[in-house]
């Protein structure tokens, strides 16, 4: 992947576009160096992450709800300490 800072994206930026459309050339987006972005055809985008991780993350934190949950409530104990 080649870098372009943002000066020469400014200057150069249909002629980049065209590269892009034409010959699928991907471009790391500099800024002061450090990238800050990617140009890249709408065609090699990167798949969508998987909601498997959030689903079991969610799974977890249910089960981890439930199993800390109370068996009595505190209203109960109270009255049953006071008899």
């Amino acid at each position: 992947m080649k870098h372009i800072g943002i000066r020469d994206l400014k200057t150069h930026a249909s002629d980049l576009v065209r590269r892009v459309f034409e010959e699928h050339a991907t471009y790391t987006i500099t800024r002061r160096g450090q990238p800050v972005g990617v140009l890249t055809p709408v065609g090699c985008q990167p798949p969508p992450r998987s909601d498997a991780a959030w689903d079991r993350l969610k799974e977890l934190w249910d089960r981890a709800d439930k199993s800390s949950r109370p068996r009595k409530s505190a209203l109960r104990e109270l009255a049953t300490t006071r008899r």
